[in-house]
C-alpha cells in the first residue's frame, strides 16, 4: 500500500518497542596528575628522662644483671645440652632390668630344723625377683610416700627436693651435702647400682670399700649420680626403675630386697602385706640395722607410725585405715621373734664346709637335726635354774 503523502502513523509494534536511542558516549575521567610521593614523616624518638642520682647508682648493678644474664642462660644451654649428651650415653649402655634385680655379691645361708621349719639365716637373703605388680599396693604407696612422693612426675631429679634438703642441712648447722640428700628413687637406685660400675678386687679391698665408695656424697659424685638417673629414666620406665629398687634395697636382718625382708620379719610374701606391715618396711629404708625390728620392735613401730601418716596425708590411705594401722601395728612372726637356737646356728656356719658356709657364692639351705621344741624346753629350763638356783656366792 502506498502513502497518501502523509507521514505514516506508527504501527502497534513499533509503540510497543520504540528504537534505541543511540548511546551517547560518556566523557573519559580526567587523569589527576601525578603526586610527588610524599616523604614518610620520621617518628621522633622520645626523649629519655633525664637519670636522677638513684638511676646513676643503680646502673651499675643493672649492667652486672644484665651481663650475668646474658651469659647464665648460653651457659645453661651449653650445660643442659652436655648432660643430655651424656644421659642418653647411660641410656644406650644399661642392660635389661633382670640383669639388675639380685644386688648380693654372695649367696646366703639359710638354716632349718627337722621338721623342715627356717629357724636361722645367714649372709644377705633374696626372697626371688619381685615387680610392681607382685608386690602389695600398699608397700609400693608406703615406698612412696616415704622416699619419693613426685616419682611419677619427675625426670629423674628433683631440683625442689634438693632446695629443700640443702636448706634443712643448713638450717641444722651441717654441710649443704651432709644429712638430707634430697635424693629420688630413681637417684637411690643409681647409688645402688654404684652407677653401673661392677665391683672389681684389684680397685677395692673389700666389698665393704666398694659400697662406701658408692655411697660417698662429694660433689662430683652427685653430678655424675644426677645424669646416670635421667639416663635410667630414658631407659627404663617407672615401674621398672621401682622393680630395682624394690629388689635391690637392704632391709636390715641380712634380708636384701622387700620379699626377703617381708618373708625374714612376717613369714608371708610381700603381696599378701597389710599397711602396718608395709609402713614398716618402708620404714626401714631410713636406717635398715639400726630400725630393724629383730634389734627394737619398738622403735620400728614409731617409725612405721610416721609412714602411715604420710600415706594418708597423700591420700594412699583414708582415716580409718590409717587409724586402724596404728591401733594394730605390725609385729614379728613366731619364727623372727623367737630367733631360736643362735648359737647353734653360729656353731654351724663356724663348723660347716667352707663352701656351703662361709665362702657359698649361691644360696644354700642347710637342713639340720635340730628340736625347736626341745631347744625351747631346755632354754626355759636353764633360764628357771639361773633365777632360782645360782645365787651370789652359792657354789652353782
Amino acid at each position: 500500500m502506498t502513502g497518501n503523502g502523509k507521514k505514516r502513523t506508527p504501527l502497534v509494534a513499533d509503540r510497543r518497542y520504540p528504537a534505541k536511542a543511540a548511546a551517547t558516549k560518556k566523557p573519559a575521567p580526567k587523569k589527576k596528575p601525578p603526586t610527588k610521593p610524599t616523604a614518610r614523616r620520621r617518628a621522633t624518638p622520645k626523649r629519655r628522662k633525664p637519670r636522677g642520682l638513684l638511676g646513676w647508682i643503680l646502673l651499675p648493678f643493672i649492667l652486672i644483671l644484665r651481663i650475668i644474664w646474658a651469659v647464665s642462660w648460653r651457659v645453661g644451654l651449653v650445660v643442659g645440652l652436655i648432660i643430655a649428651g651424656f644421659s642418653f650415653y647411660f641410656a644406650a649402655q644399661m642392660p635389661p632390668v633382670e640383669d639388675l634385680i639380685d644386688g648380693r655379691t654372695r649367696g646366703s645361708v639359710t638354716m632349718t630344723d627337722n621338721k623342715g621349719e627356717v629357724f636361722a639365716w645367714r649372709g644377705d637373703q633374696f626372697g626371688g625377683m619381685v615387680t610392681v605388680d607382685t608386690v602389695s599396693g600398699h608397700l609400693v604407696n608406703a615406698v612412696i610416700a616415704t622416699e619419693d612422693k613426685r616419682f611419677r612426675s619427675h625426670f629423674g631429679i628433683s631440683p625442689r627436693g634438693i632446695a629443700s634438703a640443702v636448706r634443712i642441712n643448713l638450717r641444722e648447722g651441717r654441710g649443704p651435702l651432709s644429712g638430707h640428700g634430697g635424693s629420688t628413687i630413681t637417684q637411690q637406685t643409681a647409688k645402688l647400682l654404684c652407677l653401673g660400675i661392677p665391683f672389681d678386687p684389684t680397685r677395692w679391698e673389700s666389698e665393704t670399700d666398694y659400697e662406701n665408695d658408692c655411697r660417698q656424697g662429694s660433689l662430683w659424685r652427685k653430678a655424675r649420680e644426677a645424669v646416670f638417673s635421667v639416663g635410667m629414666e630414658i631407659a627404663y620406665t617407672k615401674d621398672e626403675i621401682l622393680a630395682i629398687y624394690l629388689n635391690r634395697a637392704y632391709l636390715g636382718a641380712g634380708a636384701r630386697g622387700f620379699e626377703a625382708a617381708s618373708q625374714r620379719y612376717f613369714g608371708i610374701p610381700a603381696l599378701a602385706l597389710d599397711p602396718a606391715q608395709s609402713a614398716m618396711l618402708a620404714g626401714l629404708l631410713t636406717a635398715p640395722s639400726t630400725l630393724a625390728p629383730t634389734s627394737n620392735l619398738r622403735r620400728s613401730q614409731e617409725r612405721a607410725s610416721i609412714v602411715v601418716g604420710l600415706m594418708e596425708d597423700q591420700g594412699y590411705l583414708s582415716a580409718a585405715q590409717a587409724d586402724e594401722a596404728r591401733l594394730h601395728p605390725a609385729t614379728l612372726s613366731e619364727t623372727a621373734r623367737a630367733n631360736a637356737a643362735t648359737f647353734f646356728a653360729d656353731w654351724i656356719m663356724r663348723s660347716g664346709p667352707e663352701s656351703f658356709t662361709r665362702n657359698t657364692t649361691e644360696d644354700v639351705i642347710i637342713r639340720t637335726t635340730l628340736d625347736q621344741r626341745v631347744q625351747r624346753a631346755a632354754e626355759a629350763a636353764m633360764k628357771e635354774i639361773f633365777s632360782t638356783k645360782v645365787r651370789p656366792g652359792s657354789k652353782a
